[in-house]
């Protein structure tokens, strides 16, 4: 069982994540973090554009589930956002973070200001027990890497925070040996099932569904 966090969050986004996001994505991996010629056909996302698998296969999800919003407990900078917007214009998209200073870096880098959901986006710790306050639930709701960097009593009480959230659907994309996720699942999410899930990009994302 992981007792320590991964990161000192406080100092995260200065420590990691601002260079992991432009130095290392973006200038050494050559991805793209924004889509600029991806569509949605009401059938399937058609990807142009050179972006991580593990974003592929979440946006995939989003659309083939037919969801009217999502909430994402982490926008980090909110690139996947702009491209769930960018893909469907229709779906009500929201979102938290720990950290004001990764928010910010969305505004600095990647177009934030552009879209109305940005006005919305609040900083919360998720691992707190009032977290969810003046949020709306959504039809789906997901994190990605997160919980894997947290200990395990904090993720456990992020998931149960995701499914206060959440009115249908609550999706992971995480590494699965951070945790023993079963377990984990089952004690902070009796309220939803583990269910099958097409598999696109990667196989080992989890999607649960409310009972």
């Amino acid at each position: 069982m992981k007792y320590l966090d991964d990161f000192n969050w406080e100092s995260y986004t200065t420590d990691f994540y601002e260079r992991e996001m432009v130095d290392i994505l973006i200038g050494r991996d050559n991805l793209d973090l924004l889509i600029e010629n991806s569509t949605f056909d009401g059938s399937s996302v058609i990807y142009n554009d050179n972006l991580h698998d593990n974003w592929k296969e979440l946006y995939n999800q989003i659309c083939s589930l037919s969801v009217s919003s999502v909430f994402e407990c982490g926008v980090g900078c909110g690139h996947h956002l702009i491209n769930i917007q960018r893909l469907l214009p229709n779906v009500v998209v929201n979102g938290c973070d720990y950290s004001q200073s990764q928010i910010d870096l969305g505004f600095k880098y990647f177009g934030l200001a552009d879209y109305d959901f940005s006005s919305r986006l609040k900083v919360r710790d998720f691992c707190k027990e009032d977290a969810t306050q003046d949020f709306e639930v959504s039809d789906f709701v997901y994190t990605q890497a997160v919980t894997m960097h947290l200990s395990y009593d904090k993720a456990k009480k992020f998931l149960q925070n995701m499914g206060k959230l959440s009115n249908k659907y609550i999706y992971l994309i995480e590494n699965i040996n951070a945790h023993e996720y079963t377990k984990l699942l089952e004690e902070a999410l009796p309220e939803f099932s583990m269910i099958e899930s097409n598999k696109y990009y990667i196989d080992t994302a989890i999607l649960l569904e409310r009972k």
